[in-house]
């Protein structure tokens, strides 16, 4: 039977990696994407118009190397994240280099799964990690969206597709990343207690407030370095500095509480902000150490006009190069947070306890 169309069942996501700064010959393991919610692949092919003196028809297009972008959206699900499984987990600068590899795979519309033999598949490698934001709403699920780039993609030949139906493809549980139990994340998995939000004077957010929904997004800049001789960039690193921000906002109930006064104070330079912290925590142990150097860059407050709505206040931070990331069921994650005197049992309804190691 013809192929009619492609929907959600019938494709799947497979990533490889990550893998220093070259992809490891020798991992051949590629491990399905769960939670997966939408993918997205698009090339642009850079040309460059050569003119000559003596015609106005053009003399050449040359064909520079192609840029790629893939962008992925996850569900937060107790599942390894899209960021720890293409860069890892840790501090940024310790994972600059890391690359990965993407594989998309389309299979038959009349099967209830993405699994066995593939009609198509297209891999991306070497992917660098080029964007990344994390949101999580009072209402629906928390999300992940990433975007990587490369300079390269590959239709594997019809000859070459039955050998992937080993590599990974279908969608299976990780066996080295078991779920937590926690499953979907929700505002209940939101780990209040261990959870640091930027509040008090100077530039917080108020202490009682209630939170309605946090955004953190980073943008790497990803710059290429290239070598005489060769084609393709040797590396896409990192443009440090690295500006990392997260939004907050919350029901107002008495104004932002946010002054910003005039001061002309002969050989003085005064402050109105503090420095902020913040880390962001849930209950499946996936943590956001954005550091202790955020500082507010913008308030805004809206709303409660004569619809009837309530009137909110969006609180806007920034901060450089701090990014700290564990994924779920992280032991070096409980282990840092149990130093810290903090408890992880679960807050949902069977009151399930996590497991430390």
């Amino acid at each position: 039977m013809a192929q009619n169309r492609v929907y959600y069942a019938c494709q799947s996501v497979q990533i490889n990696g990550p893998s220093g700064v070259g992809l490891d010959p020798t991992n051949t393991e590629w491990d399905t994407v769960q939670g997966l919610q939408s993918v997205g692949l698009s090339t642009n092919y850079n040309l460059d118009p050569v003119y000559q003196m003596g015609q106005l028809d053009l003399y050449d297009n040359f064909e520079e190397i192609p840029e790629v972008e893939v962008t992925l959206n996850k569900v937060l699900d107790g599942q390894p994240t899209l960021y720890s499984m293409c860069m890892g987990i840790g501090e940024l600068s310790s994972l600059a280099s890391n690359v990965c590899g993407v594989r998309l795979t389309i299979h038959a519309d009349t099967d209830i799964s993405a699994s066995g033999t593939p009609l198509a598949a297209c891999e991306i490698m070497p992917a660098y990690v080029s964007s990344v934001s994390y949101t999580f709403p009072v209402e629906g699920n928390f999300t992940e969206d990433i975007t990587l780039v490369a300079n390269s993609k590959q239709w594997i030949g019809d000859a070459d597709l039955a050998g992937l139906a080993s590599n990974g493809l279908g969608m299976r549980p990780i066996a080295d990343h078991p779920n937590s139990g926690a499953g979907i994340a929700r505002r209940a998995l939101w780990n209040d207690a261990a959870t640091v939000l930027p509040v008090g004077a100077s530039g917080g957010i108020p202490a009682d407030a209630k939170v309605q929904n946090v955004t953190v997004s980073l943008d790497l800049g990803r710059e290429a370095i290239y070598n005489l001789g060769d084609r393709i960039p040797f590396i896409r690193y990192i443009n440090f500095p690295v500006e990392i921000t997260t939004e907050v906002e919350v029901i107002a109930t008495s104004g932002d509480l946010v002054g910003a006064s005039e001061l002309n104070t002969a050989c003085a330079n005064p402050k109105a902000l503090l420095d902020k912290e913040i880390k962001i925590v849930l209950c499946d142990g996936t943590m956001l150490d954005l550091g202790n150097k955020n500082k507010l860059t913008n308030v805004n407050y809206t709303g409660g006009d004569t619809g009837g709505g309530n009137a909110t206040v969006s609180y806007s931070y920034i901060t450089y190069n701090k990014f700290n990331y564990m994924g779920p069921n992280s032991t070096t994650n409980y282990s840092s947070m149990l130093d810290d005197g903090i408890s992880f049992e679960d807050t949902v309804e069977d009151s399930r306890t996590f497991p430390l190691s």
